[in-house]
């Protein structure tokens, strides 16, 4: 699993909107489904010390669609502002 984040977001109280705006959610997780409907990524929003990031987990079996899963991420910044990053580019 692998994980990629929306940052710097500048609207947080607009991110579970923006998020039900483009996943089915369970609760507090969004899930972004392969076309056989199975999960591909996991969506939530996360506290880290005083921000508000959105992490998306990416399913093992999916490892390599991140393209997909950056895609939602950027349209979510749009809504709410923030930039993609990867694991690797984290702080």
């Amino acid at each position: 699993m692998k994980s990629i984040f929306l940052t710097d977001v500048q609207k947080p109280d607009l991110l579970q909107s923006a998020l039900s705006q483009m996943l089915p959610s369970e609760g507090a997780t969004w899930i972004l489904a392969s076309t056989a409907g199975d999960p591909v990524a996991y969506f939530a929003i996360v506290r880290e010390g005083e921000s508000i990031v959105v992490q998306a987990d990416i399913s093992g079996r999916h490892y390599h669609e991140d393209d997909a899963v950056a895609a939602v991420l950027k349209k979510v910044g749009v809504i709410v502002g923030g930039r993609v990053q990867n694991e690797e580019e984290e702080s």
